[in-house]
């Protein structure tokens, strides 16, 4: 398979955004759809092993939504199309090594598309996914040039902040200002 989009549009800072589109096989969509529903979030979630993912989606688009009068023709899709979407911190290679060896959760949504070669043989993996890589878009990113490790660290911060000021209620400055330095 040979790589059909470059690099430019994915990237926003530090942050890579990765959209494809994996036609469905015939008959099939009902079993992956039961499957997708049923992959734990969260903690649980097979992406929380990937330590600079962002955020990553993967849905099922069965049709196309009518866009309105000026939408002159209605667009249909003839199959079912697995769609996944990320943003990670770094480079798309790395990521896709890492996704290969540690959420072995792909076999079952890409197996169950067109073309799919499976995790044993990393470089067809990778070719794989650059062969159903589709731009970007209108990627953007709240925060561009922090990392993973970065946003949760400052959410912590946060909720000990927040933990602090409903515990504090009430204090006087000076038993405050005490508690507040042997927090933080």
């Amino acid at each position: 398979m040979r790589r059909r989009i470059s690099d430019r549009g994915h990237r926003v800072g530090s942050a890579y955004a990765l959209t494809t589109f994996a036609r469905v096989l015939d008959g099939r969509e009902d079993e992956l759809e039961a499957y997708l529903e049923a992959l734990p979030i969260g903690a649980d979630s097979p992406f929380a092993r990937i330590d600079t993912l962002h955020i990553a989606r993967v849905q099922l688009f069965r049709a196309l939504v009518h866009q309105g009068p000026k939408q002159r023709k209605t667009d249909t899709l003839r199959h079912t199309h697995l769609v996944f979407t990320s943003t990670i911190d770094g480079d798309l290679e790395p990521y896709l090594d890492r996704l290969c060896a540690e959420v072995p959760e792909c076999d079952e949504w890409w197996g169950l598309c067109a073309g799919y070669p499976g995790r044993v043989d990393r470089r067809a993996f990778r070719a794989f996914v650059r062969s159903i890589q589709a731009p970007a878009g209108l990627f953007r990113s709240a925060m561009p040039d922090a990392s993973v490790v970065e946003v949760r660290e400052a959410l912590a911060v946060r909720e000990r902040v927040i933990d602090f000021a409903v515990e504090a209620q009430g204090l006087s400055a000076a038993e405050l200002q005490a508690r507040f330095k042997e927090r933080f």
